[in-house]
């Protein structure tokens, strides 16, 4: 039995983009590759809610396009779980249990929250509790009670660390208040290339500046055709600055081995942008087209889709069943003695 688990997932807001499969996707196919690890990935439904609570005719097909991306890169529900969030009751039970010692203050000073508080108006109860909800999302994968030589792990990226550490300080207090129940979550940090939208944003699903997986090849030409070069190389044969580009930085993902040709090239005015852009474009489809014509499969087979979503949630059940018991005995709310099994 392996003793050391996994545990990552995704908002279920849409089809997944190039920013997804560099930022995580690949990452958790090797470790769902090495057989080191039982790998949980979260169909993050619930929280998908923090920003689309006003858009639920989406959820379902929504849920079900970042799935087809999970099978279409080559996560494989043979080796791995696929859970979807909002049919384990237990993480809501759980994210309430946490919230009782949870301050105000710690979730305000959240990153992600202090920076949305700055630019919003008007801050959901749900979006501020989303460090909550994550620890349960996290520690309800803990093996109970915590042994030697078991761990659970959280793939993420160096500027990732932060948020998990919210996860951390949830686990270390319930287990100072209640007794050792969670095991501590730790990092698996690893190099994660940031691809930026094609305007050198942020790629998002909804910012317009991504390349989905699921993209055919003349949505790929035509978006990186109109993708942000340098404003100040004019004429093809003008000296150019790589470090603005956004072709440029996609090479460090796709193609590293000619990053130093095209930087070459660029600087001396000898690549223009078109040309850069046309290379780029047949790179993506090619890269792309294996992912693409997996997906079809699967999207021409949705057995296979929905098996993939029960087996890997009912694994998650049978694990939060055993959680949730040592968490109620712990904060002696198990009422044994009334509720007899």
């Amino acid at each position: 039995m392996r003793t050391k688990r996994i545990l990552s997932g995704i908002r279920t807001t849409g089809p997944l983009h190039l920013g997804h499969y560099f930022g995580a996707l690949r990452n958790w196919v090797e470790l769902q590759n090495s057989d080191e690890y039982e790998c949980f990935f979260l169909l993050a439904d619930i929280q998908a809610l923090t920003t689309h609570f006003d858009r639920v005719a989406e959820m379902q097909t929504s849920m079900c396009e970042v799935a087809l991306d999970f099978l279409a890169v080559g996560l494989d529900p043979g080796k791995s779980h696929f859970v979807l969030q909002s049919q384990v009751p237990e993480l809501a039970e759980l994210t309430m249990y946490f919230s009782m010692f949870t301050t105000l203050k710690s979730l305000q000073n959240n990153p992600t929250i202090k920076d949305e508080l700055k630019k919003q108006k008007e801050v959901y109860y749900g979006f501020v509790g989303y460090p909550v909800s994550q620890a349960a999302d996290i520690l309800l994968f803990t093996t109970t009670p915590p042994r030697l030589g078991e761990k659970l792990l959280v793939p993420v990226g160096q500027d990732q660390v932060p948020h998990l550490e919210s996860t951390r300080c949830t686990a270390q207090k319930f287990n100072s208040l209640y007794g050792e129940t969670f095991v501590i979550p730790d990092t698996l940090i690893g190099e994660i290339p940031r691809l930026p939208g094609l305007d050198m944003q942020k790629m998002g699903k909804s910012a317009d500046n991504a390349i989905f997986l699921k993209d055919d090849p003349d949505s790929i030409r035509k978006k990186v055709m109109s993708a942000f070069t340098d404003p100040k190389k004019i004429r093809a044969d003008d000296p150019g600055h790589p470090d603005g580009c956004a072709i440029f930085q996609y090479y460090t993902a796709l193609a590293p081995e000619l990053m130093q040709d095209v930087e070459t090239k660029c600087i001396a005015g000898e690549l223009g942008c078109v040309a850069d852009k046309k290379r780029l474009s047949e790179i993506l489809i090619d890269f792309l087209n294996p992912i693409r014509e997996r997906r079809q499969h699967f999207e021409k087979n949705p057995d296979i889709v929905n098996q993939a979503i029960r087996k890997g949630t009912e694994r998650a059940r049978e694990i939060a069943a055993i959680t949730m018991k040592a968490v109620r005995s712990a904060m002696n709310i198990d009422y044994l003695d009334i509720f007899k099994t």
